[in-house]
């Protein structure tokens, strides 16, 4: 029996908390268009680019090594790295809505259509990366490709449990962001336009709001929630690759049909619970596989672990055959109400 250290607990609410991000973003763009983006996941993985570019740049020229006493490179991990990346993921995502979707969408594509071209800038951006990274000249980057980048992260001890600053960081900045984005939707009065431009565009039209401006907007706050996340989560990243993505966006799209890919706080729900599934749920799931086997008199040994997203498929098919619409559409109020009849 493998039970979860407090160590692996930590380290399951920091990737719940990056699926989160990510399932509110792409929960976002899917309201404003209707279209699953799946370049959304490398939107992420842009984010993760900055912090190591941040790293090559200024992390080495400030190391404390060369800086006794410097805090700089603290700064520029943990507060720098995740605005720039909000800032130029952001703008990332806005141009893809700008010069991709926009224009097919006013030519009469339909989802399908869209869908695929959400697939061809995914193929555009990944290859970006890769060129870039290629060609960039600098003496620390060729060792920090395909590596991991936890190494440079700043080691804590809380309350006993050995962990990283990146991951206490990580559920605070999804809980801030999270609040965040919630005030404005809710307390501003372009976030209220933005909610009434995407419930009913039209009426919202005749209202005289900017629907078009809105949309922009949605597209530029869910590539920075993307951006921001990314950028904490390179160092969970046991080797940084472009092609990490096609990897969490199984578990991006998991979280948000468990959610509810019309509400935004349904993913969130659902993106936290899909990461404590992979992690914390696959090996409780283990631990019973195992003692059944004992039980039966078989001496194997299982592992599944490296199944997470294979897990994760399983949710949404799960999902889909009892709640299409997702936690977002369960009825809380009938339920407890047949309850209370069955009593």
């Amino acid at each position: 029996m493998v039970l979860p250290s407090p160590e692996f607990l930590v380290y399951s609410i920091a990737y719940g908390s990056v699926l989160a991000l990510l399932c509110i973003g792409l929960t976002l763009t899917y309201m404003v268009t209707k279209v699953p983006n799946f370049a959304h996941a490398t939107l992420a993985i842009t984010g993760a680019t900055v912090t190591l570019f941040l790293l090559d740049r200024i992390y080495y020229s400030l190391h404390p090594v060369r800086c006794p006493g410097c805090t700089m490179q603290y700064v520029t991990l943990y507060l720098l790295a995740p605005i720039l990346a909000f800032i130029i993921v952001g703008l990332v995502a806005l141009a893809e809505y700008l010069l991709v979707l926009r224009p097919l969408a006013r030519r009469g594509i339909g989802i399908i259509g869209l869908m695929i071209a959400t697939l061809a800038f995914d193929m555009i951006l990944y290859n970006a990366l890769s060129l870039t990274l290629y060609i960039t000249p600098a003496e620390n980057l060729g060792r920090l490709m395909d590596a991991p980048l936890k190494g440079f992260d700043v080691g804590v001890t809380l309350a006993g449990v050995n962990t990283s600053f990146s991951r206490l960081l990580l559920p605070l900045v999804a809980v801030l962001l999270a609040v965040a984005l919630h005030m404005f939707l809710t307390r501003t009065k372009f976030g209220v336009s933005l909610r009434a431009s995407i419930e009913n565009p039209n009426l919202a039209r005749a209202l005289g709001i900017n629907v078009d401006l809105a949309y922009m907007v949605s597209w530029f706050l869910a590539g920075g929630l993307a951006g921001a996340s990314g950028a904490l989560w390179a160092f969970m990243i046991e080797s940084y690759k472009p092609e990490t993505a096609y990897l969490i966006l199984v578990s991006v799209f998991a979280g948000s049909i468990l959610g509810g890919l019309g509400s935004i706080y349904g993913a969130l729900v659902g993106g936290f619970l899909i990461g404590l599934a992979e992690t914390i749920g696959l090996v409780m799931a283990q631990n019973l596989l195992q003692l059944l086997l004992n039980i039966l008199g078989l001496t194997v040994t299982v592992t599944i672990t490296q199944y997470q997203r294979f897990f994760s498929l399983i949710i949404v098919i799960v999902v889909l055959l009892i709640a299409p619409q997702g936690l977002a559409g369960i009825n809380i109020r009938g339920l407890l109400a047949r309850g209370g009849g069955l009593r």
